[in-house]
């Protein structure tokens, strides 16, 4: 299923929902077979509609961290110099050495094409891998 072909899903879902919430203000109280059917109705549509949330919300974050090219490790590492800490920073921060660190700066470097961290950042981001 493509992204449009869920977000359809989504709408319809979302109409189903409001649809449900509609009829169980409609009807009236003493009509309990009715209202036993329409809240069965709106609990699995509400479920249904959860689901293709998440499973969009899946899609999305899948298809944007296979477009990067960095590996788990790098991955952090260049959100983390985004955010303008050094090498010392971010290795305290990820219980690494700081040698570890330049080592995941050089490797981003050579997969952005860049030679300095702002240069690897400012491509980063203009990708939207970060």
């Amino acid at each position: 299923m493509n992204a449009e072909q869920l977000a359809g899903l989504i709408d319809t879902l979302e109409l189903l929902v409001a649809q449900v919430r509609a009829y169980e203000r409609a009807l009236p109280a003493e009509n309990h077979p009715a209202r036993a059917a329409i809240s069965v109705l709106g609990e699995l549509s509400r479920q249904a509609l959860n689901e293709a949330q998440d499973l969009a919300q899946k899609a999305e974050t899948t298809a944007t961290a296979a477009e990067h090219p960095f590996s788990p490790r790098e991955y952090q590492v260049i959100a983390l110099v985004a955010k303008g800490m050094t090498n010392k920073e971010i290795a305290y921060h990820l219980g690494l050495s700081e040698r570890t660190i330049q080592f995941h700066v050089n490797s981003i470097f050579n997969k952005t094409g860049t030679s300095s961290r702002t240069e690897a950042v400012a491509v980063t981001m203009r990708s939207k891998w970060i």
